[in-house]
């Protein structure tokens, strides 16, 4: 298969992080499971932006969980059968993010990709 086709099958990990010193346990996680890459961005959410950037809205920031903290933007391609396994490590080390403000976690499927080098979970 050549680089640009469809390699099927692959989806999108996506990890708000909002306890930043989870974040080498999670990427070493990654590391041993074979995950070939992961990028890392730093990331503020709505409440960050509005409490700092907006000062009428500064007193708000109470009202949003989470919110004077920043956040890690996790996202890595996975082949479909390994996102479990990939969601399973997550949870290990961050929790669930059942607790409002805790962080977030999706996945969406690839249609195709160029780039990908090295192994894909």
């Amino acid at each position: 298969m050549s680089e640009g086709e469809d390699k099927g099958g692959m989806e999108l990990v996506i990890c708000v992080l909002k306890d930043y010193r989870k974040l080498d346990m999670l990427l070493e996680g990654f590391l041993e499971l074979g995950l070939g890459g992961a990028t890392v961005i730093d990331a503020r959410g709505l409440a960050q932006v509005l409490s700092k950037d907006v000062p009428i809205f500064a007193g708000l920031s109470s009202l949003f969980p989470g919110g004077n903290a920043d956040s890690q933007l996790v996202l890595s391609v996975v082949k479909a059968e390994h996102v479990d396994l990939v969601i399973g490590l997550v949870e290990d080390v961050c929790g669930d993010f059942s607790a409002q403000g805790s962080g977030v976690l999706f996945t969406l499927p690839v249609n195709r990709a160029k780039g990908l080098a090295g192994a894909l979970v």
